[in-house]
This record gives C-alpha cells, structure tokens and sequence, in this order.
C-alpha cells in the first residue's frame, strides 16, 4: 500500500479504518512500517591500476562483500528511525600461475539509507521491524547502486542475490557481545 501525497510505502497487515477515525474497533492493532525517504549516505569507490583497466577488455571480478545493517533513532521519544545498508565489496583478478595472490580490481563501501517510521510497535516486533524488514525494502535499490557503479566504473557490473535478512539478523544475536 502507498500514499501517493507522501510516497510512504507500508509493511503491516490490517485493517486501514484501525488508524484513521477507527472502526470502533478494540482490536490491537497491527505492528507498521512505513519508510519515506531512501538515499546514499556514503560511497567510496577506488579502481586500482584503472589505465590498464581501460587499456584491455572487461573483466569479470572475483567478488567478496560483507554487509551490514544498521538502524538509529532519530530523535529521541520519536518513532522515526534511520536503517543503513553497508555494504562493501572488493573484485580481483584471476589469480596469477605462480601462485601469488590475485591482484585487486577495485574496492567499494557503499551505505544506503532509508527514513522509517514505526506504529503500534511492541518490544518483540521492533528489532525484526527494523533490521529485517526494513532493509528488505532498501536492498533491491542498493543492490542495483552496486551494480550501476561497477558497471560506470568499467567492470562488468556486480549482481548480487537476494539476501536473508532474517538469518544474518538471527546470525548477529547469536554472536556474543563485543565488551
């Protein structure tokens, strides 16, 4: 569901009248998400060895990225929350015949962003809301980012799959705490 006047885009089953004026309804209501804005925050992109880059034809990366998602809330006893998405991805050449490492491409870090805004949010919904949920939303246009600027940059563009935002949230709470 979308807002035409505010470009929100929703995440949430349940009924529209339980927001707005209500039903009359003593229902709870629905755990919401709705996100506004969606932006690069940061970029770096670093080609090594960029003439010989241009000089050859393209070539096709060995890829390595770790990514992250991070959420803060924006102001505090507010309900709006800014999630990133860091990503960052190095490409290599084909390793030599001599054994010696591969030689780096490019290194990239990439954290995009988007404005999110919780409702009727309880303490077991709010984590899953923001670092699940949320960075599903911003993944397909950061992917694409990814793969616009690699391809920009003269490579032939990097294309990730989909990721299990569930499972890396789940693989971070069963890590211990750093202290």
């Amino acid at each position: 569901m979308a807002d035409q006047n505010t470009m929100e885009t929703v995440t949430g089953a349940g009924n529209p009248t339980d927001s707005v004026g209500g039903s009359g309804s003593k229902a709870p209501a629905t755990p919401t998400l709705l996100m506004g804005a969606q932006y690069i925050r940061s970029v770096s992109f670093r080609a090594l060895d960029s003439a010989l880059l241009h000089t050859r034809p393209p070539v096709r990366p060995n890829t390595s990225m770790t990514l992250d998602v991070m959420a803060r809330q924006v102001a505090e006893n507010q309900p709006d929350f800014e999630v990133d998405i860091v990503m960052n991805c190095v490409g290599r050449g084909d390793a030599p015949v001599d054994g010696s490492e591969a030689p780096t491409l490019f290194e990239t870090q990439i954290t995009y962003s988007g404005m999110f805004t919780l409702r009727n949010v309880t303490a077991e919904s709010f984590e899953p809301m923001l670092l699940v949920e949320a960075p599903k939303m911003l993944f397909p246009a950061a992917r694409n980012y990814l793969a616009d600027l690699t391809r920009e940059a003269g490579f032939i563009p990097v294309i990730i799959q989909q990721i299990d935002f569930f499972a890396l949230w789940q693989s971070r709470r069963s890590q211990p705490a750093a202290g």
